[in-house]
């Protein structure tokens, strides 16, 4: 009896094993079928990847670069005033900012000695115009006639007064325009020209001094001794093709993009030229009315499938 039974159990751990490696054969094929295309790598699914790109279309437009600084502002005509004699500031006629008419005495100095009397000696203004500097107070010894009494300057025509880095000298010529921005004045631009350019460099410093005239300075709100920022521009180009410098890639073979053509992308090859303001000018690959993809690039190749989206 012990046999027989040893074989009736054999038997049905054949059968029961052969059930379960039926059922799961079963299982295997219903969940495969439908999980398979989900779960296949890259490369290995029958359906096409399709990719979501945005894109721009290129058109004409105006490229400006320019160069960035400061400057301070002076006025663009100023004379010095100097002394005929050493001696003592008798008297000092004018004060700071006042307006004064050539011929007119803004000073006289003393230069009477122990023991020995003299006539006081005028200084006199040259020009007219305002009084911008005035380094010393009545009382003091003028020791030298090489040292100024006072500055004028005719503030009715300003001036800023830049240097420039030696590497930028090449971009800087006479009548170039420029835009000039005032921190007391945030909302307001004013526009100036190159008006003087220094025929030597300062071999301290490396630079190269400019003189950038004011174009207009409506109800006279700019002053002498303000700081400015500058831009400068230094080229423009008109119907040019530019696209953002985002979008360009590069390999051994050079620069390319890739263009959006029937639901398809093309890998370009392109040549570039200006670059200002996160914009690249292409100088050769690309035409007015192509679409270049701007985003999702970095996830297609040549030949691609994809789907244009809005941003």
């Amino acid at each position: 009896m012990s046999e027989t039974n040893t074989k009736h159990k054999k038997t049905g751990i054949v059968l029961t094993l052969l059930i379960i490696a039926l059922a799961a054969a079963v299982v295997y094929s219903i969940f495969f079928k439908e999980a398979a295309p989900s779960m296949m790598r890259p490369g290995e699914s029958n359906e096409e990847v399709v990719y979501s790109v945005n894109t721009e279309e290129l058109k004409a437009s105006t490229m400006t670069d320019y160069l960035e600084f400061n400057g301070d502002v002076i006025a663009a005509k100023s004379v010095s005033l100097y002394p005929d004699i050493s001696g003592k500031l008798a008297s000092l006629d004018v004060s700071l900012g006042d307006y004064v008419t050539e011929g007119q005495v803004i000073a006289e100095i003393d230069p009477s000695q122990p023991g020995q009397n003299y006539s006081l000696n005028p200084v006199t203004s040259t020009i007219d115009g305002t009084v911008t500097d005035l380094p010393f107070d009545e009382g003091d010894t003028i020791s030298s006639t090489t040292v100024p009494i006072a500055t004028v300057g005719d503030l009715k025509d300003l001036e800023l007064d830049s240097f420039i880095s030696e590497k930028y000298m090449s971009a800087i010529k006479l009548g170039q325009k420029a835009e000039i921005s005032f921190i007391s004045y945030d909302d307001v631009v004013f526009t100036g020209t190159v008006v003087e350019i220094s025929p030597v460099l300062d071999s301290s410093s490396r630079t190269l001094e400019i003189k950038i005239s004011l174009d207009e300075n409506t109800d006279n709100i700019v002053k002498s001794g303000m700081f400015g920022a500058i831009k400068l521009v230094t080229e423009t180009k008109e119907n040019v093709i530019s696209i953002p410098s985002s979008s360009l890639s590069s390999d051994d073979n050079g620069s390319y993009v890739y263009v959006a053509s029937n639901d398809e992308s093309v890998l370009t090859y392109v040549e570039t030229g200006l670059q200002v303001d996160g914009r690249i000018e292409i100088l050769s690959g690309l035409k007015e009315g192509d679409k270049v993809i701007t985003r999702g690039q970095s996830m297609i190749q040549d030949g691609s499938s994809i789907n244009v989206t809005e941003e």
